[in-house]
C-alpha cells in the first residue's frame, strides 16, 4: 500500500497541473484505490465520491476500461463500512474540497501505516507549477 499510496499521490499531483477535470478524477479514483489497501476505508470512500462529482460535473461518465479499478476500491471501502456508512463518506466526498481529502486521506493513510515513510510525495501532491 505505501508505494501505491506514494505513487498515486505523484499522479493526482500531474493531474492537478494539467487542470483537466478528467484526470483530476481518475487521480481520485486511483488514490482511493490505494488509500483502500491501507485500511483507510472512509477516506477511500470520500474520494470516490469526490471523483464521481467532477465526472459528472463535467458529463465525462467512467469509461468501461477503468471502471474494474474503481469497483475494486468501491468493494473493498463498501465491504470494511458497510453500506449505509460508505454512502454517507461518498456523499461527504462529493461535497467536499477534492484537495482538503487528498490531504486528509494521505494523513490517514500515513497512520495506518506507522513507522513507514509513505508521504514523501506530499509536498509534491500539493505543489502549483
Amino acid at each position: 500500500a505505501e508505494t501505491a499510496v506514494e505513487r498515486q499521490l505523484a499522479g493526482h499531483a500531474v493531474a492537478r497541473r494539467t487542470g483537466d477535470p478528467r484526470a483530476l478524477a481518475l487521480a481520485l479514483e486511483g488514490l482511493a484505490g490505494a488509500v483502500a489497501l491501507s485500511g483507510a476505508h472512509r477516506h477511500a470512500a470520500r474520494l470516490l465520491g469526490a471523483a464521481a462529482a467532477a465526472r459528472e460535473g463535467v458529463g465525462a461518465p467512467l469509461p468501461a476500461a477503468e471502471r474494474g479499478d474503481v469497483d475494486r476500491a468501491t468493494a473493498a471501502a463498501g465491504g470494511a463500512l458497510g453500506e449505509a456508512t460508505f454512502s454517507a463518506e461518498f456523499a461527504l466526498g462529493a461535497a467536499a474540497d477534492p484537495d482538503e481529502l487528498v490531504e486528509s486521506a494521505a494523513a490517514a493513510a500515513r497512520q495506518s501505516a506507522p513507522g513507514r515513510t509513505i508521504m514523501r510525495t506530499t509536498t509534491i501532491a500539493h505543489s502549483r507549477l
